[in-house]
């Protein structure tokens, strides 16, 4: 059973400035500094990294694009790159996987989506399978009989807990129950033992997870190589990644598991040479910032971006790295 890697996200909004909503259709309205006058931000759920990092880049855009008022609504990689498509986002977060289904036209995507372009490769985003550490889950095995939170269903999380379920044999006919909802929600589940564990994409370590650690505790199911090295087969885009020890305070292992990068995106139409310029010098002169929020950024720089680089880089971007000497 062959399924693509897929980050989506559903529904909240989170607002900046002046904007009081954002509109289906996106706003064809221009701002003095010739961008979008509400530029839309396309990020994850409450508790995803994407969420708590477009909220701190909205606070800092606020000083680039002084006439534009910022809005971080709730999406993922699918539904970020479809805005970012018909124009609803200006700027979206996305996962590497899905940029190259989208740019060729292959499933989920119906059409082929061209108009969008590369700022910068952020970092791996990273499948957790998450228990509670008095739990008697150990393998993924067994997870039998038990209740699992795969996120939105539909999602990536979800399918890529399938595709692990299908690598040892095993699908949701084998578990106790699914319970779609997102990460934030689902930890609370999980507290309280209404669910057994939560299978989802996220960065590591994710601020959710690691209070949870700090206060019930958990363990991080860690999978077998076969099983990853199965997945890579599968999707080019599972790649091999390891959660080290004391990434969660009290997870004294490494977890072996798999990731995608997270990638910062635009749309070629609404954003021009100079706005992508001014956005991507203020994502590596601010990255310090950046760093703060997450260690899941501490690699992060102009060298970093241009090596993991997925898609293509938008003019004004690669003026920057051009300018800094970090591209001939």
């Amino acid at each position: 059973m062959k399924r693509l890697l897929i980050l989506c996200f559903g529904g909240m909004v989170l607002l900046f400035g002046l904007s009081a909503c954002s509109s289906a259709e996106g706003s064809n309205e221009t701002s003095a500094d010739g961008v979008p006058a509400d530029l839309t931000i396309g990020g994850s759920t409450v508790g995803g990294f994407w969420y708590t990092l477009g909220a701190a880049m909205g606070d800092k855009m606020k000083d680039v694009f002084p006439d534009s008022s910022v809005t971080i609504t709730e999406g993922g990689s699918i539904s970020n790159l479809q805005g970012l498509g018909e124009g609803i986002y200006p700027i979206a977060f996305s996962s590497g996987p899905m940029i190259k289904q989208a740019m060729e036209g292959l499933e989920p995507f119906e059409e082929k989506i061209e108009n969008v372009s590369t700022v910068a490769t952020l970092y791996p985003t990273v499948f957790h399978i998450v228990v509670r550490k008095d739990s008697d889950i150990h393998t993924v095995e067994d997870l039998k009989g038990k209740k699992v939170s795969p996120g939105v269903k539909g999602y990536g999380g979800e399918l890529a807990f399938i595709d692990v379920l299908d690598r040892v044999g095993m699908s949701y006919d084998d578990l106790g129950g699914i319970e779609y909802i997102g990460s934030a929600d689902a930890a609370d589940l999980l507290r309280d033992s209404h669910i057994d564990a939560i299978a989802t994409i996220n960065a590591a370590p994710n601020s959710t997870f690691q209070e949870l650690d700090t206060t019930v505790g958990i363990r991080i199911i860690s999978l077998d190589a076969q099983v990853v090295e199965a997945l890579s087969e599968v999707n080019a885009g599972y790649i091999p990644h390891t959660i080290e020890q004391g990434t969660y305070a009290n997870v004294n292992e490494d977890i072996h598991t798999f990731a995608p990068y997270s990638v910062l995106l635009v749309n070629n139409d609404l954003m021009d040479e100079e706005a992508v310029y001014k956005l991507t010098k203020m994502m590596f002169e601010e990255q310090d910032h950046w760093k703060a929020l997450s260690t899941v950024l501490d690699h992060f720089d102009a060298a970093y971006s241009l090596k993991h680089n997925v898609g293509d880089i938008h003019p004004g971007a690669e003026r920057y790295y051009k300018e800094i000497g970090a591209m001939e």
